[in-house]
C-alpha cells in the first residue's frame, strides 16, 4: 500500500477529516489534498509530522522508499 492511501485510511478510521489533518501537521488543506491524491511529495518536516500524528501507522521513511 503506498504511503498516500495508508493516511488516507488511517484519516478514515480516525474518523478525521483532511482539514483537521492538515492543521494538525501545520500544513496548507489544498496541498494536503494533493498530496493525498498521490500529486505531491511531502517535505521531510511533513513526513515526520504525519508520523507523529499517526503515531507511527504512517512513518515518515514510506514516503522515502516509494
Amino acid at each position: 500500500m503506498e504511503p498516500n492511501e495508508r493516511l488516507s485510511a488511517w484519516l478514515k478510521a480516525a474518523d478525521m477529516t483532511q482539514a483537521e489533518m492538515a492543521r494538525k501537521c501545520g500544513y496548507d488543506r489544498g496541498n494536503f489534498h494533493r498530496l493525498l491524491n498521490g500529486k505531491l511529495r511531502p517535505s521531510l518536516h511533513l513526513a515526520f509530522a504525519i508520523e507523529r500524528e499517526t503515531k507511527g501507522a504512517v512513518p515518515a521513511d514510506a514516503w522515502v522508499r516509494q
